[in-house]
């Protein structure tokens, strides 16, 4: 207990300290056979236990700062578009031109695989990629146009993460 309180200074309780180095005696003991000198045993294992709470609580500290910034962060005004409404993307997609337009909804609001979109449609799997890549890129580029102005890359970065949820 002494050793605790002298190596601990107040960081850690002793008594929890002391009750974890006693609690792995009794469990090695079985396993590990004698040991020589019990006293240096428990010296070392009280050692270890410590510095591993102090990494610990120091480790959790710095956690906890990040978290700060990250709460400072989400404070901040929420960027235009997470602020989209179905109406917006809408009106956006239905600028689109109508083969882009219908393969894009096929895939994005009913779910459909490319093959089926390919039979539906009388087209070739490769044009059913092909077309709803084109239309996720020239839906982006308009909701980019019309959206209040930002940097513009981060207008971009933002707009893509838009139309994976849209998509």
């Amino acid at each position: 207990m002494r050793l605790a309180q002298h190596l601990g200074r107040g960081r850690v309780d002793p008594d929890d300290l002391a009750q974890d180095v006693l609690e792995r005696w009794l469990r090695s003991g079985p396993t590990s056979g004698a040991i020589d000198n019990p006293q240096a045993w428990m010296t070392v294992v009280l050692r270890r236990l410590l510095i591993d709470r102090i990494r610990r609580r120091r480790a959790a500290r710095e956690v906890a700062v990040d978290d700060a910034a990250v709460v400072a962060a989400e404070r901040e005004v929420a960027p235009w578009w997470r602020e989209l409404d179905d109406g917006a993307v809408e009106r956006e997609l239905s600028a689109l031109p109508p083969a882009l337009r219908e393969t894009f909804q096929l895939f994005t609001f009913e779910a459909r695989s490319y093959d089926q979109i390919a039979r539906d449609l009388k087209i070739a799997k490769g044009t059913v990629g092909t077309r709803i890549s084109r239309a996720r890129a020239l839906l982006r580029r308009r909701l980019i146009e019309h959206c209040p102005k930002e940097s513009p890359g981060a207008a971009s970065s933002q707009v893509s993460s838009t139309t994976r949820r849209v998509t």
